[in-house]
């Protein structure tokens, strides 16, 4: 059934949690989801330079015996650093405008791990990003708290997701888990948040889709990496 952000009604008499309690709680729910991959990833690390460190003491220590180990370490080393930027720069106020490629990088950083620790995973299809920065329009955590419930609400039916932004009058951005047992949605009041910026939201089946209004003071450059 099709959802639409500015359909969603609120529950009478209930309390309505502000965008930033909203994105606290995803923030929360996406660092839970990362913890584990990140801890494995730092525990890799370890083991593997203590191999290298032990193995590099013998008198018949050759490169070769040593290497793998070496190379396992610097892999899980670039895994950690990955995740730590993305959960460091998602913690920062976000900037205005937003680049909803950058939010999507980031969260995509830290659930991919998850995604293929369960059997699935997580990837994502993009416009070239060296003509301009996906800037949009809305302010403060909207857009992280949209991308994130949608990828969270995927990740729950452990599958193969792809997310995919098309930059046109609009950024698009669609979340589909194709082999999901059921449909993902989003939560009413995650709706509500979307439908107070003007952000259109469509829910079917195995996908959803948000419209976010582009900036008009869209740059044209390639994006800055921190």
């Amino acid at each position: 059934m099709a959802t639409g952000a500015s359909g969603t009604s609120r529950s009478g008499g209930s309390s309505t949690r502000s965008v930033d309690e909203l994105w606290l709680d995803v923030l929360q729910q996406v660092s839970a989801r990362t913890a584990h991959e990140l801890k494995g990833a730092l525990n890799g690390v370890s083991v593997n330079l203590e191999v290298v460190r032990s193995r590099s003491t013998r008198a018949d220590a050759a490169a070769a015996a040593v290497a793998p180990f070496a190379a396992s370490a610097a892999d899980q080393l670039d895994a950690v650093v990955d995740m730590t930027e993305a959960l460091l720069r998602l913690a920062r106020p976000p900037r205005e405008p937003e680049d909803i490629g950058d939010t999507i990088d980031c969260l995509t950083s830290l659930l991919a791990p998850s995604a293929r620790a369960e059997g699935g995973s997580l990837r994502v299809e993009a416009p070239s990003r060296d003509v301009a920065v996906l800037a949009i329009r809305p302010h403060g955590n909207v857009a992280r708290l949209l991308v994130g419930a949608a990828l969270l609400a995927a990740l729950s039916r452990k599958g193969d997701i792809r997310c995919r932004v098309e930059a046109g009058e609009d950024a698009v951005v669609s979340v589909e888990c194709a082999d999901a047992e059921g449909p993902i949605e989003l939560p009413a009041d995650v709706l509500a948040a979307a439908a107070g910026a003007d952000i259109r939201v469509h829910c079917e089946g195995q996908s959803i889709s948000m419209a976010f209004p582009r900036a008009s003071t869209a740059r044209h450059r390639t994006p800055e990496r921190a």
